[in-house]
């Protein structure tokens, strides 16, 4: 008996069904090791993961293994998701939620255990559609930071050639520089820095009189790109780098820095441990403004805190770092943050940028 169309389709859905859960990574700032999938008892499906790991050298005391970035496809019924051999430093896993999305646009928080005896994170999700992303933190490729301006100069190339990218803004007489992106994983200072921009092009016709704003959208492209946490393509933690420099990536930066000079440095960053944003600056030697900025972003966003989360043994070992050679002010985002009343969760480092803008066209 010859196949009719019914027949035909009915065969094509049993295909459609019978497809086997896929996860990749293999795009811009993409990170994750597929180990395996089963089903358990109840016919739900378990996918092994595990995070790539980075090119630290081998001195290293503390090869962070955090960020990771994948997309599952071809999703049906309830799905359990385990990320093995994770590492806690400080226990900065505690109350971590992972981020996923389905449009890789709008992220929100997911319900997740961290087993730091089996060193495990595990969710579950029924997913609403078949396709989802899921993330450390909302990323911020590489190709979102060439957009944020037009016209960009070019200081400088990477190991891999990529470039390394400035924007200067304003002609005021106070120099303010903002270098976001030195330890790739943490996107959540891209985040800020883009809300930075949105305002203070809002308000260029007062700030770019008073202001010259020198931008730095992505210090650390191949690290980006290649979804490291930490370090560049050499294993180079750049905010260990400001003193002795070695990377191409700090001796770019710091060439233009001495040919403008500068008056107020700010380094964006975010923090995997903390509840709250922070300011904080090199160990013993306190900026002008710090306290002032501080106080004022305080009073402007709820979701900071004065106190620097930081205690004293561990601000004693970070040297070489930026604050170091600039007398600068870092600024760290809260990574684990809910998404509050936000439609999606980096709208809180957008305004955060945003309040920082207007602290400094306070100051």
């Amino acid at each position: 008996m010859p196949k009719t169309k019914k027949h035909k389709l009915i065969r094509k859905n049993k295909t459609r069904k019978n497809k086997q859960v896929k996860i990749s990574s293999n795009f811009e700032s993409g990170n994750i090791i597929h180990k395996s999938s089963k089903c358990d008892k109840n016919l739900n499906t378990i996918i092994n993961l595990e995070i790539n790991e980075e090119p630290y050298p081998k001195f290293t005391k503390r090869k962070y293994k955090n960020w990771f970035y994948f997309k599952a496809s071809n999703l049906k019924g309830k799905t359990k998701f385990n990320i093995s051999n994770i590492r806690n430093y400080f226990n900065d896993w505690k109350g971590y939620t992972v981020c996923y999305s389905y449009n890789n646009k709008i992220w929100k928080r997911l319900k997740t255990r961290v087993n730091m005896e089996k060193k495990r994170l595990t969710w579950e999700i029924n997913p609403k559609k078949s396709t989802i992303w899921f993330a450390f933190y909302p990323p911020y490729p590489f190709s979102r930071s060439k957009k944020l301006f037009k016209n960009m100069t070019i200081i400088g190339k990477t190991k891999e050639k990529r470039p390394i990218f400035m924007k200067k803004l304003g002609s005021g007489p106070k120099r303010i520089w903002l270098i976001s992106g030195q330890h790739s994983g943490e996107t959540i200072n891209s985040w800020m820095l883009e809300g930075f921009v949105k305002r203070i092009l809002e308000r260029k016709s007062s700030l770019f009189k008073k202001f010259t704003f020198f931008i730095i959208p992505n210090a650390n492209p191949d690290g980006n790109v290649n979804g490291h946490w930490y370090v560049t393509k050499q294993g180079i933690n750049l905010n260990r780098d400001w003193l002795h420099t070695k990377s191409l990536e700090v001796k770019a930066i710091k060439k233009q820095m001495e040919k403008y000079g500068y008056d107020l440095v700010f380094d964006l960053h975010g923090d995997e441990g903390c509840k709250k944003h922070f300011l904080v600056h090199s160990y013993g030697c306190k900026p002008p403004y710090f306290d002032t900025i501080n106080k004022k972003l305080n009073q402007k966003n709820k979701h900071c805190q004065i106190e620097n989360y930081y205690d004293d043994v561990y601000m004693k070992g970070a040297k070489d770092t930026l604050d170091d050679y600039t007398r600068g002010i870092t600024v760290e985002g809260c990574m684990k943050h809910p998404i509050y009343n936000h439609k999606t969760i980096q709208d809180e480092p957008l305004k955060l940028g945003k309040d920082l803008a207007d602290v400094i066209a306070e100051i």
